[in-house]
């Protein structure tokens, strides 16, 4: 099940979306997805190391308050939480695209379109309350039924490729590292996820060594399916068609398998979306609630109903989803509201991966001198590459988005201090205790 979140969260919406957006730069996007797989399996080692170090509840929000104070941690824990659930909004919003196919009426209409996608919200945000393994048992499930079609298309979809139908290899006027940067940023919305199994560490059997194979496993099978299925796309379906579809997956399965494999991956994408906005929606809950245990979040996010699950953190992140998605879908049409959800999702997330990578390299200077330098050497590499990743995924998302995440952060602030405040004139000190059903167990050495 950790391995399933970790999958299915990544492979959500953005595979079947995105061979539209890359089409419009040609081959040279390929590139740029292969980075972008790197850098994702880059993250997932020291995601990986990490949880060996330290497997608490909370992944990336409890590794940066380990490595950098409250502070830090806080705003990891703030700008992940809203990352999630407004990729939660980005993937509904792909979902109706895709249901779209099966059922036109749908997206006829702004108003069907957005009583549909809150009502996926709200069905998953339901199952989720009724706790981890249940959320767990929903992501293998729709991971599985997703990800056989998929490869099916990445394997046996190459024998519909036309080197033909590629194009030219940098379809744009732009520079190629320009191109490539851009592209990072776009397709790494599709590895958000990467961390999953982490965060629900007090839900995990032996955390210590099944977080990290989960994470390295889900990582790659992730990465596989992608670049095989979206570059067999781009065999079957001519760039300049590609360019302008919104559902590109499901006419390069009609030029591969005939009229109705186009429906049947209309099907399938519906699923996908399903399947990782439950993961995001689990990852939302877990998150703030770590935070609250530390004495950085408000109160109700800590809150357990009686299935040990966050519910009201839950709740509250269903509706912001709901809210967010219902606000684009009037802004613009449903390609329009994908993209930019999809961005404003990726460097608010980004936050917390940086934030980990650098305590990676800090804790790894600590070891000097008590771990084998080859060791230590591979290690400061991966995390090196991993932090100098999200950078450039930064530098690619563009500045409007680089603006709101700034404002995020400020914003905050005189969040962060709010809480200082109202647990000071309670007489409650930062750093409380985790339920005992969370905790790790007593004769447990977390730091080893």
């Amino acid at each position: 099940m950790a391995t399933a979140l970790v999958t299915g969260t990544i492979i959500g919406a953005g595979i079947f979306t995105q061979p539209t957006w890359l089409a419009q730069y040609g081959p040279i996007s390929l590139v740029g997805f292969a980075i972008t797989a790197f850098g994702s399996l880059m993250l997932a080692l020291v995601f990986s190391s990490l949880a060996r170090r330290n497997p608490d509840v909370g992944g990336p929000y409890a590794f940066s308050r380990q490595g950098f104070g409250d502070f830090i941690g806080f705003q990891s824990a703030w700008t992940y939480w809203v990352g999630a659930w407004v990729g939660v909004g980005a993937i509904a919003s792909s979902m109706v695209v895709y249901l779209g196919v099966l059922i036109p009426a749908v997206t006829d209409s702004k108003v069907l379109s957005t009583v549909v996608a809150i009502a996926a919200i709200a069905a998953l945000t339901f199952l989720n309350t009724n706790g981890v393994v249940t959320g767990g048992l929903v992501s293998l499930v729709l991971t599985v039924l997703k990800v056989v079609p998929l490869l099916l298309i990445g394997t046996l979809g190459f024998v519909a490729f036309d080197a033909a139908n590629l194009g030219p290899f940098n379809a744009s006027t732009l520079p190629p590292l320009e191109v490539i940067t851009a592209v990072m940023a776009y397709t790494l919305f599709s590895f958000i996820g990467v961390e999953a199994a982490t965060i629900p560490a007090g839900d995990v059997h032996e955390p210590d060594k099944t977080i990290p194979r989960a994470t390295v496993i889900g990582t790659l099978a992730a990465a596989a399916v992608y670049l095989l299925s979206t570059t067999a796309v781009f065999g079957a379906v001519p760039q300049s068609e590609l360019a302008t579809t919104d559902a590109a997956f499901s006419l390069a399965a009609q030029n591969m398998f005939g009229d109705w494999a186009g429906n049947a991956v209309a099907v399938v994408a519906v699923i996908s979306c399903l399947g990782a906005m439950n993961g995001l929606l689990l990852l939302s809950g877990q998150i703030p609630m770590a935070a609250e245990f530390d004495g950085l979040a408000p109160k109700l996010f800590g809150k357990l109903n009686l299935k040990h699950a966050p519910g009201t953190g839950l709740v509250i992140s269903g509706v912001l989803a709901a809210g967010i998605l219902t606000l684009s879908f009037s802004g613009g049409g449903l390609g329009d509201a994908v993209a930019q959800l999809v961005l404003v999702s990726a460097v608010a997330t980004m936050v917390s991966y940086a934030f980990s990578a650098a305590a990676e390299i800090k804790w790894l200077a600590l070891d000097r001198g008590k771990v084998p330098v080859a060791h230590l050497a591979r290690k400061m590499v991966v995390a090196v590459l991993a932090l100098a990743f999200t950078v450039f995924a930064f530098y690619g998302g563009g500045v409007q988005e680089i603006y709101w995440l700034w404002m995020l952060i400020i914003l905050g602030v005189p969040l962060y201090i709010f809480i200082l405040w109202r647990r000071a004139s309670h007489g409650e000190k930062i750093g409380g205790e985790v339920p005992a059903h969370l905790a790790p167990p007593p004769d447990q050495d977390v730091r080893t």
